[in-house]
């Protein structure tokens, strides 16, 4: 036998002999027991998204799967682990006590968080906005672009601002994105026509109007206000969620031509000055 391949037998029999050894077999059974974890996460992630995709899932419920999906995780991960401190022949008694005490002050400390958490899985439980609505939330008015366990993330319209509002501080919400929405035009008209002849009038004005978006004809609500110089007349209509501002705009537009070419002014207030000689 030549040195070279004695060599060779005596470095595969120590491997053998480590990998026989107690301690290299823990090793093993410790790396296939987190690999078996692994693909059965992997499994379950895998199956969340074919579902969702499948069925058209909405984004707030799919976020409820994912969460679910990480909970399982993490319990699997905890058994995996208990399960390697058995393989090693560690007591968990004494780490049972200090994860105890690590949870009790991470529960103090997080308190917060938690609120966030139970109120951000009821927000999406309960379907109360998705992604896409247009919603006020406190004093603050935006699109959904993002919700999460923590908080929702708005953007604003206006101005593009992204808005952060943790979801533990939510207590009212209004959503202008849900079913319909009205759009309405407060008109000013002047003191000098009577009320049947304003009424009659903005009836005629409003009535071609036509805009897609609306769910009802535009008509006339009544007098909402007598103001300084003007009496103040509403119209509206019904409007699918998210276009009544581009329809009021339009109407505004619309309004304000139509008087020109009946031979109606709008008010407007004036001052007389009086010179003394």
């Amino acid at each position: 036998m030549s040195p070279e391949f004695k060599t060779e037998v005596d470095n595969v029999t120590s491997l053998w002999g480590y990998i026989s050894s107690p301690f290299a077999q823990r090793v093993i059974a410790t790396a296939i027991l987190f690999f078996g974890v692994w693909v059965i996460n992997r499994a379950i992630e895998s199956a969340i998204d074919r579902i969702a995709n499948e069925r058209r899932i909405d984004i707030n419920k799919r976020t409820i799967y994912q969460l679910i999906a990480k909970i399982i995780r993490y319990i699997l991960y905890v058994i995996a682990f208990t399960f390697m401190l058995e393989i090693f022949n560690i007591s968990i008694a004494p780490l049972l006590a200090i994860g105890s005490a690590v949870g009790v002050a991470v529960g103090l400390g997080a308190q917060e968080v938690v609120r966030d958490t139970i109120s951000g899985f009821l927000i999406l439980t309960e379907n109360q906005y998705v992604i896409g609505d247009v919603v006020k939330i406190e004093d603050s008015v935006g699109e959904v672009v993002e919700v999460t366990l923590l908080s929702t993330i708005l953007r604003n319209g206006l101005t593009g601002e992204v808005i952060t509002i943790p979801n533990g501080e939510i207590k009212v919400i209004v959503n202008y994105s849900k079913e319909y929405m009205n759009a309405y035009v407060d008109i000013p008209m002047p003191y000098e026509m009577s009320t049947d002849s304003i009424i009659s009038t903005l009836q005629d004005i409003v009535s071609p109007m036509n805009y897609e978006g609306a769910l009802s004809p535009v008509e006339v609500i009544g007098i909402v206000d007598f103001a300084q110089s003007a009496i103040k007349v509403r119209v509206s209509v019904k409007t699918e969620a998210g276009k009544n501002y581009e329809i009021e705009r339009r109407m505004r537009k619309d309004i304000k031509n139509a008087p020109d070419e009946k031979g109606i002014a709008m008010p407007y207030n004036t001052q007389t000055v009086y010179l003394k000689q």
